[in-house]
């Protein structure tokens, strides 16, 4: 016959099932609901501690240098101080997987055995070292690793401080395991996201800028143009930069010599220009700068003088040193000033520049 004890007690433990079942269903809708790895790792020891009969969890990921990181911990503030953002080697992991007791998915490893000597643990100072074979010792440690779908350990959820004050039983431990896998999917889709994004910004990348150079393309440029065209107030201007006797750089080494040239030159050039300013390559030697701001037409002429002087120093290539010059010309007008006409003018006032600068030769060894 059941006594009212043992109903009691039943009646508790489906109880406590049920509120783990309802914080599951939130974490589960946590992992779908958000790509943000961190947030959703506190969401997912924020559910543990509620749902497993811990008052610690903690989750380490692994970052791409192949080391994991404790990336969130539920806890008091003095635990989540001593954890939060350490890191451990994957050969730790192993060593400590190597001793463990393997519960279903979980690893225990008990006070016997030591921690690996690099590894940082937190370790509490007020838990009674307990006299019952199955009470929970303050150097206990459980785990939960963290697989993707191939297999492969992405992360391990580690729980401390059993309010019970005794080890896990079967409820609480398929309890963590369940959490394990939320967790694991949680991982499984920010590496996803983040590749994508990844793949995204490549592309985008790729689209608006030139890939020998580096610097903005014609696409990025019109973009940039069309945005000015747009403000009210201020000044815009354009700076049009077309290299001299560059056709005897790929006469006298190759075109091999001559993308060294360009990629040298475009470099110095960028570091000449301010950082809300645009300089983009638009042909085979010719770029043009796009400032805004007040003062534009001194700050180009100023510019233009650091530019002749970055672009007479030799330019060093594995076939040997260049000397290339250039000829710029810039225009300046308003912000509203269709950017077509500055640009025309600008690419006048560079052509009057070489008509100047074609009486002398440029040396090309």
């Amino acid at each position: 016959m059941t006594s009212i004890e043992d109903l009691s007690s039943q009646l508790s433990d489906a109880l406590a099932q049920l509120d783990g079942l309802r914080t599951l269903h939130e974490v589960s809708k946590a992992v779908h609901a958000s790509l943000d790895l961190r947030a959703t790792m506190d969401a997912v020891v924020h559910g543990v501690t509620r749902a497993s009969g811990f008052e610690v969890a903690v989750v380490n990921v692994l970052q791409p240098d192949g080391d994991f990181a404790v990336v969130s911990v539920d806890g008091t503030e003095e635990i989540r101080r001593s954890l939060l953002g350490t890191t451990t080697t994957p050969g730790n992991w192993d060593e400590l997987f190597g001793k463990a007791e393997q519960w279903g998915s979980l690893y225990f490893v008990d006070h016997n055995h030591d921690m690996p000597d690099a590894m940082i643990t937190w370790t509490s100072d007020s838990l009674p070292v307990p006299a019952d074979p199955d009470g929970w010792h303050p150097e206990d440690m459980l785990f939960a690793p963290l697989t993707s779908p191939t297999g492969d350990l992405v992360g391990i959820l580690s729980v401390d401080l059993p309010r019970d004050g005794r080890r896990p039983g079967p409820v609480q431990r398929e309890m963590l395991e369940l959490f394990a896998q939320h967790a694991s999917m949680a991982v499984h889709h920010a590496k996803l996201h983040h590749e994508l994004a990844e793949s995204r910004a490549r592309l985008h990348h790729a689209a608006t800028h030139d890939p020998l150079t580096g610097l903005a393309n014609r696409t990025l440029l019109r973009a940039f143009t069309d945005e000015l065209a747009g403000r009210a107030g201020g000044e815009v201007g354009v700076m049009v930069i077309d290299l001299d006797e560059f056709k005897a750089v790929n006469d006298a080494g190759g075109h091999d010599a001559g993308d060294e040239v360009l990629r040298t030159v475009a470099a110095r050039m960028a570091v000449l220009i301010r950082p809300d300013d645009l300089l983009a390559r638009t042909g085979g030697d010719e770029f043009v700068l796009v400032a805004t701001g007040e003062g534009v037409d001194e700050m180009l002429r100023a510019t233009g003088e650091r530019i002749h002087r970055a672009l007479a120093e030799p330019i060093e290539t594995r076939s040997g040193p260049y000397r290339v010059g250039a000829s710029i010309g810039h225009a300046y007008g308003a912000c509203c000033t269709d950017f077509a006409q500055l640009a025309s003018a600008a690419d006048a006032d560079m052509y009057r520049t070489k008509q100047h600068h074609r009486a002398k030769r440029a040396w090309v060894a």
